[in-house]
């Protein structure tokens, strides 16, 4: 999938959403957001912004196809996670954030978005579900979050939905998700449905200094 144009790619055993109980196993497929467009998020979404959201989204399932294509050829079952999907409201079918943080690739930071260790937020997700362990017996490294003495993501929500508690401490409680929806829906209609926002996105530090690092 590297070759293919992904960012980063991780493997973990998780627990599987109840119809597909023997897929335990998951492979996180990472792709990274145009810095250019993420920094050109201020107020609000853009139609730019929008667009290459749905385009990575698309540009995500068919990595995630294509790498359960070779899973299945190789003997394994697989299920492809869509990128961008929400079932009775606001949740998916399976977090890619909960593959992503076991894979070590990142963690979750005040905003409720996954921070890679690389690329912070500025990243979308996919995740595909199989029955091997591609693990290769990894460890991952538990991963600290650079979200302790920041609270920018906080201060620049619109719809006031981040609590500023960390994930450690609330869980998936420290986003009103409920909030973000609505404000979506009502603010960045003209944009595209309403769908996207950005700004807890653009205003985090974590992943904008890549090239000192």
């Amino acid at each position: 999938m590297l070759a293919e144009g992904a960012h980063e790619i991780g493997f973990s055993r998780i627990t599987p959403p109840e119809e597909f109980s023997d897929l335990c196993y998951a492979v996180t497929i990472v792709v990274h957001l145009s810095d250019a467009v993420i920094n050109s998020i201020s107020q609000g979404p853009t139609h730019t912004y929008f667009h290459h959201y749905r385009t990575v989204n698309a540009f995500l399932d068919r990595l995630s196809l294509r790498a359960g294509q070779i899973l299945e050829e190789h003997g394994a079952r697989y299920v492809c996670i869509p990128a961008s999907q929400s079932i009775s409201g606001l949740a998916g079918l399976f977090s890619h954030k909960q593959a992503a943080v076991a894979a070590g690739l990142g963690c979750i930071g005040k905003s409720a978005l996954f921070l890679s260790e690389k690329y912070g937020p500025r990243v979308r997700l996919a995740t595909v579900l199989t029955d091997v362990d591609l693990s290769g017996g990894f460890k991952p490294a538990f991963r600290m979050s650079p979200c302790e003495n920041c609270n920018l993501c906080v201060g620049a929500c619109p719809a006031m939905a981040i609590s500023g508690k960390t994930f450690e401490q609330e869980g998936n409680n420290i986003l009103d998700r409920a909030a973000c929806s609505r404000h979506m829906k009502e603010a960045y209609q003209r944009i595209g449905r309403g769908a996207v926002c950005g700004i807890c996105m653009s205003v985090c530090p974590a992943g904008k200094n890549r090239k000192n690092m």
